[in-house]
């Protein structure tokens, strides 16, 4: 038994050993050994991401398969069922759905909102039991036919467990945010079955920045979440249509398009704020059961606005439109979109942007080929250009947008329509939205912002482990004159004090050699104060000397949250530490961290 215990506490130092090494290679990622442990992590993340996705898919079918063959002669799809089933399904649900935020979880965390702000203010810490709540009820509203996506979701549950991982492992927090944007373009990916535009997105709009270090991970990422689900046909949209060789004549009416859709994409960013402020009012069944009944009321016309919407993509990419059709299912998506994400329904807003861009660009190829028939291409080429036009208007994505253009139709005869068609919806819609995203929108609203100039980046990509002081030894605030003669003798720098009771402090060791020099000196000229080195007591907070104040920071922040401390506190130094997790309370000290170094960290960073 004894063995055993031995043996067991053995490999817990070899494990927490290990883990000290790893923290210490991702402290700094720009390493090669950091890096490929940070890719084996995001690839694992990937594929955990990848069966949360799948999770996801069972419950929308659990939900959505018996509730149809309640109703034999409904069909399976919302455009074959009657208009009672219309109505009524997406009303119930909605009003369901917000029983169950007021009975249970009073405040829906959900979607990309959600991990840019646990990005931002918490370290990228998100909390398991909110995933899961939102796996559950983004199945339950994608079921009874809310007009919205699961996309959000996805990114929701594979960002989760990225951080849950990197949590896990006790890694710092600079590699916590990059495996939250793993896991993010991991969950879209499989999503989608697009991870090449996935990847982008992540760096585009989540994480807000492009890196070597950051690339490599999310890219094996998003390859091992759409593997998980690549075997798995219904898990994931096959987008489909035949794309004809434009006409260099035609290039300024698909500038027009993309102006036409960027005012559309504006309006709908300004409009979300206005109506988030006005919902916000009543509480969450009530507006909730509005969303569900104004996409109920909108569906008896048009019922292809319900559901996920892939068929209605795949029709408007293969032509098979008319113009007015086409334009009343683009006009009917948006405005049921726009009360379902003002009401804070949970899913994703991308895939109805799909939707809305799918079926307003294919009306303006049809009316193309009514104006000039000889120059413009079919229909479906205008769709394909639509989906990539919402996408940049509304989420501010224009890279990502490209991508999925091309991704999408497999042909890089797209690069030219799309480039043109993306940045002239991108520049309208920020002169109507105020430069603001749909994400950045939300986020302001709920009073926060995010700061993502060139230094922030910086110090939020380092740990506190890269620039720490460890030359410092802690010691006892009372101590023998001699044991401090022989600290002062070893090259450190802080002599780091943990009083019993009071906050710790630091003592440079410069300043105790000065004192002691100076009662060496005293010793010298008067007799009656030389003291036995061996049995005097110095006692250091009484010492004339400078005491910093020092504030613990865990060992896993980054340079961000070091910076942070400083500016909100008064400390003079952090302690960096970690609690030794045996449940003793006792401490492990890993360095010192001043204002100074942080400062000339700061200064080395890019200015773009």
């Amino acid at each position: 038994m004894r063995t055993r215990r031995r043996w067991k506490a053995k490999a817990r130092r070899i494990w927490q050993q290990r883990l000290d090494v790893w923290r210490q290679q991702l402290a700094d990622v720009e390493n090669t050994p950091g890096l490929g442990l940070l890719c084996v992590l995001g690839a694992i993340t990937g594929a955990l991401a990848g069966l949360a996705i799948m999770l996801l898919f069972a419950g929308i079918q659990a939900i959505r398969l018996p509730l149809f063959n309640l109703f034999d002669d409904h069909g399976q799809t919302f455009v074959d069922a009657n208009l009672a089933f219309r109505v009524i399904v997406p009303t119930l649900g909605a009003l369901l759905l917000g029983l169950i935020v007021e009975w249970r979880l009073k405040l829906l965390e959900n979607g990309i909102v959600h991990i840019i702000e646990r990005l931002m203010y918490y370290q990228g810490v998100l909390p398991v039991r909110t995933a899961i709540i939102d796996l559950a009820v983004s199945a339950l509203s994608i079921a009874t036919g809310q007009s919205v996506g699961r996309e959000g979701t996805a990114a929701h549950a594979g960002a989760t467990t990225g951080s849950w991982l990197a949590r896990w492992l006790g890694l710092p927090n600079n590699s916590v945010r990059t495996l939250v944007g793993c896991g993010t373009a991991a969950g879209i990916a499989a999503s989608f079955n697009t991870p090449l535009a996935a990847v982008v997105f992540a760096m585009e709009v989540v994480m807000m920045e492009y890196t070597i270090a950051g690339f490599a991970p999310i890219i094996l990422a998003a390859v091992t979440g759409s593997l998980t689900t690549f075997s798995f046909a219904d898990m994931h949209p096959h987008l489909v249509g035949q794309f004809n060789h434009f006409s260099g004549l035609e290039l300024p009416y698909v500038a027009l398009v993309g102006v036409l859709l960027g005012i559309l994409g504006g309006g709908f960013t300004r409009l979300t704020g206005a109506v988030v402020t006005w919902l916000s009012r009543l509480r969450p069944s009530l507006r909730m059961t509005l969303a569900g009944l104004v996409t109920g009321i909108l569906a008896i016309a048009y019922p292809e606005i319900m559901g996920l919407g892939y068929a209605t993509v795949n029709e408007a990419l293969s032509g098979q439109f008319e113009a007015r059709v086409a334009l009343g299912i683009g006009v009917a998506k948006l405005v049921a979109t726009l009360f379902a994400v003002g009401a804070t329904m949970p899913g994703g807003i991308i895939l109805p942007m799909f939707v809305v861009g799918a079926t307003l660009g294919s009306a303006f190829g049809v009316l193309g080929n009514l104006l000039l028939p000889a120059h413009t291409s079919n229909s479906g080429l205008y769709a394909l250009l639509g989906i990539g036009a919402m996408m940049a208007a509304v989420l501010q994505a224009p890279l990502s947008a490209l991508v999925a253009i091309l991704e999408l139709s497999g042909q890089t005869e797209m690069v030219l329509p799309g480039m043109l068609t993306v940045i002239s919806a991108l520049v309208i819609s920020r002169r109507i939205a105020a430069s603001d995203s749909y994400f950045r929108l939300l986020l302001r609203r709920r009073g926060l912002d995010y700061r993502n100039d060139p230094i922030s980046q910086y110090l939020r990509r380092a740990s506190v482990l890269t620039v720490m002081n460890r030359r410092y030894r802690q010691v006892e605030p009372k101590l023998s004159r001699a044991h401090l003669r022989r600290i002062v003798e070893d090259n450190i720098d802080w002599l780091l004090v943990r009083p019993r009771q009071g906050r710790a402090f630091l003592m440079r060791l410069d300043e105790l050699k000065r004192v002691l020099a100076q009662q060496a000196a005293e010793a010298a000229t008067d007799e009656s104060k030389l003291v036995d080195d061996t049995e005097a007591t110095i006692d250091l907070t009484n010492v004339p000397a400078h005491r910093a104040d020092a504030f613990a920071i865990d060992v896993r922040a980054s340079l961000q949250e070091a910076y942070d401390r400083f500016e909100q506190s008064e400390a003079e130094a952090l302690i960096v530490q970690r609690n030794s997790g045996s449940g003793s309370g006792r401490v492990v000290t890993y360095g010192i961290l001043t204002p100074d170094s942080v400062a000339a960290t700061s200064r080395r960073a890019p200015t773009r």
